[in-house]
């Protein structure tokens, strides 16, 4: 009989899980997704194999579990960092967290699109939507507020603007012309 980590039966579901978790992120290093077996993750995690089962029924619930938890987290940061007094300072601290956390589209670089079926990237899809959801709200605050010109096209502009950030790593361009091309964008001077 396996021994029950923690106090309940939940906490023991949810200390597994992210021992999955921590197993998939490191193999994921060295490995791409598709490469990576059940076996092995439950390896790395020290499960059993029969319990990755229990909590993931495919490898595609396994991947969109895993960048719904990758993505929680992030956005917890995200928001922390994104706590501004103006739409203007919001967006610029959201700019500046993006190329911080340097999170490309917050999933394995090693999954192939091409491999996902129509649902999985669906699913997928919605972690995006998260993380373009915050940025959506400064948006939506300075447009409301008249920081940002009221003529923009909200959703244009926030995939735009995330697809200047996402995968941008720090140094890979000169951040004060990055957050001045940004601010542009929005209709404010930098």
């Amino acid at each position: 009989m396996p021994k029950i980590i923690g106090g309940s039966l939940e906490e023991h579901r949810e200390r597994t899980r992210e021992k999955i978790f921590q197993a998939l992120d490191e193999l994921l290093e060295d490995q791409t997704f598709e490469q990576i077996t059940f076996s092995s993750i439950a390896g790395a995690a020290g499960v059993g194999r029969t319990a990755m089962y229990n909590h993931f029924p495919d490898k595609d619930t396994l991947l969109v579990e895993y960048a719904m938890h990758e993505t929680s987290g992030y956005i917890a940061q995200l928001q922390a960092g994104v706590q501004a007094a103006t739409p203007r300072e919001a967006v610029l601290q959201y700019v500046r967290t993006q190329l911080q956390l340097t999170v490309s589209f917050h999933m394995p670089h090693s999954v192939s699109r091409n491999r996902l079926t129509s649902e999985t990237a669906a699913r997928l899809r919605d972690h995006v939507v998260l993380i373009e959801d915050v940025l959506r709200r400064i948006i939506r605050a300075g447009i409301d507020s008249g920081d940002f010109a009221a003529d923009l096209d909200l959703d244009a502009t926030v995939r735009i603007v995330n697809g200047l950030l996402i995968g941008t790593a720090p140094g890979r361009f000169d951040q004060d012309a990055l957050e001045a091309f940004v601010l542009r964008g929005l209709g404010v001077e930098a």
